[in-house]
């Protein structure tokens, strides 16, 4: 787990993570559908736990978890502390009431982003290890798809339930929604995703 490409892979991994939990505050419109904003960027983060998964191991997936677990709490931890400090002296008041809309209420998105991630990779990385221990290195697509979908199903709904009860934005019609999404980019990216780890098989062997 000490290559180059593995920790390239673990920035974009962890990057994805801290962009998907920034946006996921805004709800937004994708025809009918009103999903999270974070749906745009987290699906990334099941791609590359599946790729850690195939090509570097169980053990390797887990450890990028608690990696952007870590991340995201000392990113929240200085956006707090940022809210917290007096303003320039030509800072608005307007300006500050902005700055903590977009960024006060990120400890509620960070937690329940956290625990659903951390409760539907598990189920994910649980899921696609059992299903490689029978099919070897066959079927990866299989098995990328079946697991994230397990794994999705439990993220959404840990995630909305938590980010949004008792608030306007508050819908189990989401989780749904947002789930189907994230099953579709997916998808859409299985062929990259398959190129990814074969070529990551062959320079890592």
């Amino acid at each position: 787990m000490s290559s180059p490409l593995f920790t390239k892979l673990c920035v974009l991994f962890i990057t994805a993570m801290l962009v998907s939990n920034i946006i996921a505050a805004k709800m937004i419109s994708l025809g009918s559908l009103i999903v999270p904003a974070a749906v745009l960027v987290f699906p990334i983060t099941y791609i590359l736990s599946d790729v850690f998964s195939e090509v570097y191991g169980y053990r390797a997936s887990r450890i990028t978890a608690w990696y952007a677990f870590g991340a995201n709490l000392l990113m929240v931890a200085f956006f707090k502390l940022a809210i917290f400090m007096p303003g320039a002296p030509f800072w608005s008041e307007e300006a500050q009431k902005a700055f903590e809309a977009t960024l006060g209420g990120t400890w509620r998105i960070l937690v329940a982003s956290l625990a659903a991630y951390m409760a539907g990779d598990f189920v994910n990385d649980v899921i696609f290890k059992k299903m490689k221990e029978r099919q070897g290195q066959k079927r990866f697509g299989v098995r990328a798809i079946v697991s994230s979908m397990a794994g999705n199903a439990v993220d959404s709904f840990v995630f909305i339930t938590m980010a949004f009860w008792g608030t306007p934005l508050f819908s189990y019609a989401v989780i749904p929604s947002q789930w189907g999404i994230k099953i579709l980019y997916e998808i859409v990216l299985l062929p990259v995703t398959i190129l990814v780890v074969k070529k990551l098989r062959k320079i890592e062997r």
